[in-house]
């Protein structure tokens, strides 16, 4: 669930372990753009000159305030993103049946089992643990400052719980009732409840109630006609909803007839506006604050929160939101913004073509797919060491200005945004880590990209320079290297070297070829290897495969960790592993997963991780 949506220096507080202890974290670190005050001095003496250039200074004062600046402020989106907490679950979010987390402006609900645990966002600390479901955890969310689980445990009749996050103790339950036609035990999964910023909306028989989030008590009904003609079969209720900060969304689709569009304010349940759409196989509603979106077959439409229409195309599309006088867009593989008083465009971008994006803050942030990161919940091939970076989100700011390519410090998915933080869940190997990052600015500085994390690309190593010469030779006495060129890129930036090579013998058959990359190089140790862990999608979920585990070993080296890789439900050893060598995540792969392309893999790897190929000038630390 993604919810809708000051600079920090020096060491953050991190919690960490269901306990919720805080300890300093290692990560974060950085020199970021310093804003403050100035104070004004006078002469003693007068002077004519002195006192227009003071006067000067509060009209330029003033014309930054009015437009909506501050002195000193960088312009544009951020361009920087440091770790302002981490949080570790036990158990994986991927294990057996994923039920998301909840995020909120203020909260993180993470099912764990049979328990939530919930989480202060502003500093990553433990608040409660809701428990007592029978089996596993029911699916949940957040509404009006409530924690909010669907429980089915009750004789298949779905039971509405609300708690309280800050203790876990529970408000108030209220069971869903039976379809219009009296029939049926009554759910709220398929389109009976809608949690919204303002409170929780539940269809009950022909009404859709809306409830006080703490006391669940009705603050208003409206009464929903129900009677299809030709009803779909298992479908109780025609409808379905969606919501914006201030209006409830009501969707109403029968089979043949002519689809409608109701608003109605949040306050007291009163119909605002009322659109008919037209006749589709295929209906639904999005929704985000300032801006609508409707999907019809195979065309989208942009609306406004009043209900005017500004776009109408083939293709697929969501809502992003509108501000001051402008709906945000996702329209094919376009951001575009438009005019909300005459619909005319007023700018548009190219976006990734993988992930999503969502608007917080006055910003509109890019979920972007890169090589190797599991992105939007889709996971890279299991083991795949050839190509994986940290995740990454680009900003663009409401006037169109995008930010180069902004790297996560750990790899896994982004669920959306807290307050002004980002929240990316990964996946490790005694758990699930959740960390929140906070959106900064960072001094312009060519020689330490945002793209890179800050890191020079003269600190990237050559790929083909990591195996010594000798070392090869010992393996064979013909091998070649060969550098991939295309690698010398990555997010944007042209680096000295290739950061992939491939090495193969003149006389083989190709079965014997290996590979190596410099997958990431990271801030300092510590983040590589944290990096290492999250880049993994552990556990299980056999709806993609199977399951992935690591062997974990700490050569004799010292600051130097091997990934060896066991995939699958037979857990089946594969040819490939990670080396973290001090500030550098590297990666080897071979061909078939045999015997012989394993031992070879690990020979490489351990190679790696003593330093590899120092006479070629790189000492990895």
């Amino acid at each position: 669930m993604v919810a809708r949506g000051a600079v920090l220096t020096g060491a953050v507080p991190t919690a960490t372990g269901e306990s919720g202890k805080v300890r300093e974290d290692p990560w974060s670190s950085g020199k970021f753009w310093e804003t403050g005050s100035g104070m004004a001095q006078r002469s003693s003496r007068p002077d004519l000159r002195a006192a227009g250039a003071g006067l000067l200074v509060v009209v330029l004062l003033v014309l930054l305030v009015g437009d909506g600046r501050m002195a000193g402020k960088p312009s544009g989106p951020p361009n920087t993103l440091e770790v302002a907490w981490s949080y570790v679950t036990t158990g994986r979010a991927l294990d057996a049946r994923h039920v998301a987390p909840a995020l909120s402006d203020e909260v993180l609900a993470v099912p764990v089992g049979r328990s939530v645990r919930v989480v202060d966002t502003r500093s990553g600390r433990l608040l409660s643990i809701v428990n007592g479901f029978a089996e596993e955890t029911p699916d949940l969310g957040l509404s009006g400052g409530v924690l909010f689980l669907v429980d089915t445990q009750d004789r298949f009749k779905d039971t509405l719980r609300a708690y309280d996050p800050g203790t876990g103790g529970e408000l108030w339950h209220r069971k869903a009732a039976p379809g219009p036609d009296g029939k049926g035990a009554g759910d709220f999964a398929v389109g009976g409840l809608l949690l919204t910023d303002w409170g929780p909306v539940v269809i009950d028989g022909d009404r859709a109630l809306a409830l006080e989030p703490h006391t669940g008590a009705v603050r208003w009904n409206v009464r929903l006609d129900t009677r299809c003609a030709n009803p779909l079969p298992y479908v109780a209720v025609p409808y379905s909803m969606a919501a914006t900060s201030t209006r409830l969304l009501l969707l109403r689709h029968c089979t043949g007839e002519t689809a409608e569009l109701q608003a109605v304010d949040e306050r007291d349940g009163r119909s605002v506006w009322r659109k008919r759409l037209g006749r589709g196989q295929f209906v639904s509603v999005s929704a985000a604050d300032g801006a609508l979106g409707v999907r019809m077959d195979d065309e989208f439409r942009l609306l406004t929160e009043s209900g005017e229409e500004v776009l109408r195309q083939a293709g697929t599309g969501y809502p992003l939101g509108g501000e001051q006088g402008i709906v945000y867009a996702g329209v094919g593989e376009k951001l575009r913004a438009f005019r909300a008083d005459t619909g005319k465009p007023s700018w548009k971008r190219a976006r990734p073509l993988t992930g999503f994006a969502f608007m917080n803050d006055g910003l509109i942030v890019e979920d972007m797919s890169t090589d190797g990161s599991y992105s939007g919940d889709s996971r890279w091939s299991v083991g795949d060491a050839a190509g994986q970076e940290p995740g990454a989100s680009t900003f663009v700011d409401l006037d169109g200005r995008r930010t180069a390519s902004v790297p996560w410090p750990v790899a896994g998915t982004l669920l959306g945004a807290s307050g002004e933080l980002l929240v990316v869940r990964s996946e490790e190997a005694k758990g699930t880590r959740y960390t929140g990052l906070r959106p900064g600015y960072r001094a312009k500085d060519a020689a330490r990209p945002v793209a890179l994390g800050g890191t020079e690309p003269r600190h990237w190593p050559d790929a083909c320079g990591l195996v010594a010469a000798g070392f090869l030779s010992e393996i064979a006495p013909d091998y070649l290297a060969l550098p991939d060129e295309q690698s010398r890129t990555m997010h944007g930036v042209r680096l000295p070297h290739p950061s992939v090579c491939r090495f193969a013998t003149e006389s083989g058959d190709g079965s014997d070829v290996f590979s190596v990359t410099v997958r990431w190089v990271a801030p300092d140790a510590t983040a590589a290897r944290t990096y290492a862990d999250s880049a993994m999608p552990w556990g299980c979920t056999p709806a993609l495969g199977g399951c992935v585990t690591a062997g974990i070993e700490e050569p004799r080296s010292g600051g130097a960790w091997v990934y060896t890789y066991r995939t699958g439900l037979e857990a089946r050893p594969v040819a490939h592993a990670t080396v973290v060598s001090g500030r550098y995540v590297l990666g080897v792969a071979a061909g078939e997963d045999e015997p012989a392309h394993r031992a070879l893999v690990r020979r490489i790897a351990l190679h790696l991780s003593q330093g590899g190929g120092r006479a070629a000038g790189w000492t990895l630390q």
